[in-house]
């Protein structure tokens, strides 16, 4: 039987919403937390949300379920190792998508888009509304509209768990207007979510919250460059081979990085921003180390070929990987408790510019290839246009709510009959975005054939 106790976390940490008390048993605060997430829809959806190409594309492809699963195992393992509470880590690293759009980040940017213009539209302030950022989508998923909060049946997740899952501490606009983890519509959970943090960390993230985010930065660009190299579109071998290659390369690192804005021009105080020359030495240095991750490749022909010499090359690349990158990390006060917001991580600058080397690998070869940008184009049509359809069914004077599922319908009747609709509005929007982000990449597509008259049957689909 499990310790049914969070050693180390104070009662404030496990506390649950106001209201909201869990009878006890012999799980700890934190197993209750992860055992509550595994078993929701959300969870169960990401099976059918893109990862970098949509579910189905090919056999190997990871998708955004296979990756919350790999993120959630290395969140645990680091997690342990630095003595942050395992449970924690990986309840924070399973819901870390569950926010995520369909068809990925082009979805994610293009609902942003779409609810500023509707919102602007319908005569509001679209900061009021919040646009729509998939970590924030997340916080508000497991916190307040979907599973509970308050009064309302639910998760009922403790303070640290859902402060775990936080990474970006603030509303759109007060630090970033690219990422954010708080809606207007979400203030009153926040506060109480934040509620003693100490004012110099109120725009930091929690420890845990910091653990499971190096997790998920090593799972996404080690497994990516595995996935891709399986696919041919990495050509790790000839990277390996020929110096011409690879000066090649590292001239198109530089360029990508310059054009962003993110080169350095000279020794920097910001860990991610880095020389021309430091990214040129980084990737000459990957790809041609003894015994490093891409020595196997040396032997190769080429592209993956389904041999034993090429499997172990790919086993070798992914083990060393990370390896590399999740155990070279510390802790910023090695005396001090590795929780919550007493401690911080620590990565060493050669990590992640390794990391960055690689992420920066997969947008070339892969992100930034005019095949995807097609893919793309049909995508961000599907996620706007949908979101447009249903809000133009419950605009002012028309209140229909007949597209929606059933269960949603009863709360927009209750906000449209609302003596305040300006105060009103905002939830609107953010239930139609509610219902936009619960559909996977195949359902969003399904949907919009129907609603736009492209299909001739369709009476049976289950929504």
């Amino acid at each position: 039987m499990s310790d049914p106790r969070a050693d180390g976390y104070s009662e404030h940490d496990t506390a649950r919403p106001p209201g909201r008390e869990d009878p006890d048993d012999y799980r700890n605060p934190f197993a209750r937390d992860y055992d509550r997430l595994v078993h929701t829809t959300a969870f169960r959806r990401l099976q059918g949300k893109t990862g970098v190409v949509a579910p189905g594309e090919a056999d190997f492809f990871r998708t955004r379920l296979t990756h919350t699963i790999e993120v959630a195992q290395l969140a645990r393992r680091l997690g342990w190792k630095l003595g942050a509470h395992p449970d924690l880590v990986e309840a924070a690293a399973i819901m870390h998508d569950f926010g995520h759009a369909p068809f990925g980040h082009i979805g994610e940017e293009e609902l942003s888009a779409a609810i500023d213009d509707t919102a602007r539209a319908w005569g509001l302030d679209p900061a009021e509304v919040g646009g729509f950022e998939g970590n924030a989508e997340t916080f508000r998923l497991v916190g307040a509209r979907l599973y509970g909060y308050g009064t309302q049946p639910g998760l009922n997740l403790t303070r640290a768990t859902m402060d775990a899952a936080v990474k970006y501490p603030w509303e759109r606009g007060e630090v970033s207007d690219t990422k954010w983890c708080f809606y207007p519509t979400e203030r009153e959970l926040a506060a109480w979510v934040r509620d003693g943090v100490p004012e110099h960390r109120r725009h930091t993230q929690s420890f845990e919250t910091q653990v499971m985010e190096w997790a998920d930065d090593v799972s996404y660009s080690v497994h990516d460059i595995e996935d891709f190299y399986l696919a041919g579109s990495l050509p790790l071998a000839l990277l390996t081979q020929s110096a011409e290659a690879r000066e090649r390369m590292a001239a198109q690192l530089v360029a990508r990085r310059s054009a962003r804005g993110k080169l350095a021009t000279g020794p920097s105080d910001d860990p991610a921003r880095y020389t021309g020359a430091d990214l040129t030495a980084a990737f000459e240095e990957l790809f041609t180390e003894r015994d490093g991750p891409f020595e196997g490749f040396r032997s190769l022909s080429g592209e993956f070929d389904g041999s034993g010499e090429s499997r172990q090359a790919m086993r070798t690349m992914r083990k060393r990987l990370i390896d590399r990158l999740v155990h070279s990390v510390t802790v910023r006060d090695p005396s001090a408790p590795t929780r919550r917001h007493e401690n911080d991580l620590v990565i060493p600058r050669d990590a992640r510019l390794m990391n960055d080397v690689l992420r920066d690998l997969l947008w070339i070869f892969v992100i930034e290839h005019p095949r995807m940008a097609t893919y793309q184009h049909g995508q961000r049509r599907v996620v706007r246009e949908l979101f447009e359809l249903h809000a133009a069914t419950v605009h002012r004077g028309r209140g229909d709510t007949s597209l929606f599922p059933r269960h949603l319908q009863v709360d927009l009747r209750q906000l449209l009959e609302a003596t305040d609709r300006v105060d009103a509005e905002p939830e609107v929007l953010r239930i139609i975005a509610d219902h936009i982000v619960a559909m996977t990449d195949d359902s969003a597509a399904r949907m919009h054939r129907r609603l736009t008259g492209h299909v001739s049957r369709g009476f049976t689909d289950l929504f």
